[in-house]
Parts: structure tokens; C-alpha cells; sequence
């Protein structure tokens, strides 16, 4: 387990950057910001990713507060939408995925060492799938298959919390000690995790409210 004690601090504070950016812009709602953010979130996972040999720790972890930041813009417009509907269902949505992501890692901790690296191809495999399946529906619509994809992407990013914990723990058996980048990894996976879970909640809110009408 000492392979993730690093990044357990740098978590906390990557959530409150993103929730900071998000309710910018809520308040603000900016089509500038949300794309901007969209952009940016690629361009600090780049830069975080490739800035291993050449950038300070300081530098770096600056880039994971801008890669958070834009997380959290890119996020806005869910955000905003929950909120119109029921805005307690971020909460609920955020415990929730505190405690599966919790429950997840801990699985992976005492599960036995490595038993969970098999799940590498097969989450490639699926998460290839799951694009494939997001890219066509944005052409055909059919709103049961984008619900579909929105658990089936929650299925692959809780199985995703057990296999990076692994790799992460192996990771730093071998030698790797880059936890700015492991804390990346695992924050990505819990925001993921998040966002599904207001999709779903807030679907079942809505055929809630229709069939009480």
C-alpha cells in the first residue's frame, strides 16, 4: 500500500480546484470557458504526463491544478443541468463515489498482488468499444443507447480503480515514484466515476417525476 500513500493528499486538493472551476463557470456560463476547458484538459494531461525528466514537482503539480481547473470547467454544463433538476443529487453522487472509490481501492489493496493486472486489455478492449459506441450514437441519437454507455463507462471506471491501484502499487516496487502522475491516474477515474453517477441519478429523477405526474 505504500505504492498510493503519495497521492492520497493531492487528491483532496485536485476535487477542490475542479469544484472551484465548475462553479466559475456555472456561474458564469461560458461557452469560451467550457470548450477552453475542454482543450486545456489535454494539453496538462500532455504536459503532465510528458513532464516526468524535465519539470520541477512544483511546476508539475502546477500543471495537475490547471489539468483539474479545466476538468472542472469542462464540467460545468452537467453540473449546471443537475442542478436545475435536483441539486441534491451531487451530493449524493459525490458520497457515492467517495465510498465506491474507497471501497475499490481497498479491494485492490488486500486483494493478492497483481491479481488485478489481467483486467488491462480487457478494460482497453471495452473502453475502445464503449468510443466506438459514444462516436455512433452521436449521429443516430437513440437515447437508451447513450444511457447505456453512461453505465457501462461506470462499470469500466470502478474495475479501472482496482487496476491502477495495482499497477500504481507495482509501479513503485519497481522503482517509480512519479505519484504526480499516479495521483492523476486515480483522480480521473474517481471524476469519471462522479459525472456517470449524476447522469444516472439524474435519469431516474426525471422518470421519476414523469410517471408521478
Amino acid at each position: 500500500s505504500s505504492g498510493i500513500n503519495a497521492e492520497w493528499p493531492l487528491r483532496p486538493g485536485e476535487i477542490i480546484i475542479a469544484a472551484l472551476g465548475a462553479a466559475i463557470n456555472c456561474y458564469l456560463k461560458s461557452t469560451v470557458l467550457h470548450f477552453g476547458g475542454i482543450i486545456g484538459l489535454f494539453v496538462f494531461i500532455y504536459l503532465t504526463a510528458s513532464s516526468k525528466n524535465t519539470a520541477t514537482p512544483m511546476k508539475r503539480l502546477g500543471y495537475v491544478s490547471g489539468l483539474a481547473c479545466c476538468l472542472g470547467l469542462e464540467s460545468s454544463y452537467l453540473l449546471d443541468y443537475v442542478i436545475s433538476v435536483d441539486p441534491s443529487i451531487i451530493v449524493t453522487a459525490f458520497v457515492t463515489t467517495s465510498v465506491v472509490f474507497v471501497s475499490f481501492t481497498l479491494t485492490a489493496l488486500y486483494a493478492e498482488r497483481r491479481s488485478m493486472l489481467f483486467l488491462g486489455s480487457l478494460l482497453s478492449t471495452a473502453l475502445s468499444g464503449l468510443l466506438i459506441l459514444s462516436l455512433a450514437n452521436m449521429f443516430f441519437r437513440v437515447p437508451s443507447i447513450a444511457l447505456f454507455s453512461v453505465y457501462l463507462s461506470l462499470i469500466i471506471s470502478c474495475l479501472f480503480v482496482m487496476y491502477d491501484t495495482q499497477l500504481i502499487v507495482e509501479k513503485k516496487r519497481l522503482g517509480d515514484n512519479d505519484f504526480i502522475w499516479h495521483s492523476v491516474d486515480l483522480f480521473i477515474d474517481f471524476v469519471i466515476i462522479f459525472k456517470d453517477l449524476m447522469i444516472i441519478l439524474t435519469d431516474k429523477e426525471k422518470k421519476k417525476r414523469r410517471s408521478n405526474k
